[in-house]
């Protein structure tokens, strides 16, 4: 907390701009506002911290300018659904552009731009879940042909690890098959561009890209024109990746928009698909009673092919996705800036451009609509739990709410449960520490630290186990 002098300071410069916020509790600002709250710290902590100390409503002030931190279900719907066109993104499309293109409808502006570029999103159309359906095998596939490779490994950093499976996977999904190493090396030397420019402390035009940015992109985007071009060339009405399927669907789809929106596909998903599986892998070693009845149902499901009716049938693995997402999601913080003119929100007026954190973090473990939220408990979602707390309700978003959430949100599911059906009948993945484990931030998503451990074939006896009754009630905390 600020001294005195230091407070004080501030309420001789700036105390007639706090005077239109005298309604909200926040942190006392110190001569440079509450900016020292957030060195140091991960921001969705510093939310969800403003949440228990001072309410769902907070203002802090970065430097002489305010900011409102919301963890009220109420008011982040009215941001992000019923008055979503007033609120712009904030600066994420200016910091992450040069990577990702500007034909994503990610970092598009609110209104018509928008709305153009969602509509051509092969991620939003009327046959996407369709496709969605079509890559659970595929996806089997891919993922055992990764556990090979990884039961040879004496030690893993799983993280990153996992974040190379589903990468891979991704591949299979997006153009019908694993691409080379390299590709994967100009993917993330692209993101770290935009990790870079997300992160920077100084104004972006004294940032500079990394060595060989330009090479990479052209690389990485061109490979993609290459691999439609072949597929125009040698169309097959039996592939069902979504590069096949768009180009059957929307056949007068520009070449080059539809690259860039694949290239695209990577950056949206990879790095939060990655998080949220080591995140489950990392909870489940600290349940084993869990963990083995994923193993049972996973083991039951994969005695006869894997398909889309199967995997919606394995309930326990719904519900083990559901609770990593809520304990543990990828994306904790969501940015928006008020208009450019002055406008009302949450009982204030607020200046043009005003900064608006939303949070997750503490909305997905509030004690006053979970029970238990610290702990690591599927058992939460079965029963009718999941229809209580439907992804996109106020106190479960992962994946955002409103129009603008993730459009891969539902493809995301789908890979999530592929995944840990195929992992957990394969294998057991020994984690080497169930401490929390450390949360960095690369690519606006949640980076875990330190999580190291191996993988294990698993031995086949449970095949013949019944899926049997829920485990013993969880008690570890996460």
């Amino acid at each position: 907390m600020p001294n005195l002098l230091s407070r004080g300071l501030f309420n001789l410069f700036f105390g007639a701009r706090r005077k239109p916020f005298a309604s909200l509790p926040g942190p006392p600002p110190g001569l440079l506002g509450n900016l020292g709250d957030f060195l140091g710290a991960q921001p969705w902590d510093v939310c969800a911290r403003y949440a228990r100390t001072h309410g769902s409503v907070t203002v802090a002030w970065l430097g002489p300018s305010p900011a409102l931190v919301l963890n009220d279900p109420a008011v982040i719907q009215e941001v992000l659904e019923t008055r979503r066109l007033e609120f712009e993104k904030g600066n994420i499309g200016t910091q992450i552009r040069h990577s990702v293109t500007d034909d994503t409808p990610f970092i598009a502006d609110q209104g018509e731009d928008w709305a153009r570029k969602h509509a051509r999103d092969p991620l939003a159309q009327p046959w996407t879940p369709a496709w969605q359906a079509a890559q659970v095998e595929p996806m089997r596939a891919a993922i055992e042909e990764s556990v090979d490779a990884l039961l040879r490994e004496p030690t893993l950093d799983l993280a990153l690890a996992v974040r190379k499976l589903t990468f891979d996977v991704f591949c299979v999904a997006t153009v019908g098959e694993k691409l080379p190493a390299s590709v994967y090396d100009d993917f993330i030397l692209l993101a770290a561009a935009a990790d870079a420019r997300i992160q920077a402390k100084l104004p972006l035009r004294f940032v500079s890209p990394p060595k060989g940015f330009a090479a990479a992109k052209e690389r990485f985007y061109g490979l993609f024109a290459d691999k439609i071009r072949a597929a125009r060339q040698a169309s097959s009405p039996h592939r069902v990746d979504l590069m096949s399927w768009t180009l059957r669907e929307m056949p007068d789809f520009d070449d080059q928009v539809h690259a860039h929106l694949l290239g695209g596909f990577f950056f949206g998903g990879v790095f939060s698909s990655s998080t949220t599986l080591t995140g489950a892998i990392h909870q489940l070693q600290k349940y084993p009673a869990v963990e083995e009845r994923l193993a049972r149902e996973s083991a039951a499901l994969m005695r006869v092919p894997l398909d889309f009716a199967r995997l919606k049938g394995g309930s326990w693995g719904e519900a083990v996705a559901y609770e990593a997402l809520r304990i543990l999601p990828a994306v904790r913080v969501f940015m928006r800036r008020s208009p450019l003119e002055p406008t009302r929100l949450a009982g204030v007026t607020l200046p043009p451009g005003t900064t608006l954190m939303i949070s997750n973090q503490h909305l997905h473990r509030d004690a006053t609509h979970w029970v238990q939220p610290e702990v690591f408990d599927p058992e939460r979602w079965l029963n009718g739990g999941a229809a209580q707390n439907p992804l996109g309700s106020g106190h479960f978003f992962p994946f955002g709410l409103g129009p603008r959430a993730c459009v891969a949100g539902d493809f995301a599911m789908v890979y999530l449960r592929t995944a840990l059906a195929t992992l957990f009948a394969r294998v057991r993945i020994q984690v080497d520490s169930t401490e929390p484990f450390e949360e960095g931030f690369f690519f606006g998503v949640v980076l875990p630290k330190g999580v190291t451990g191996r993988f294990v074939a698993r031995q086949r006896a449970s095949d013949t186990t019944p899926m049997g009754a829920p485990p013993p009630s969880a008690v570890e905390t996460a």
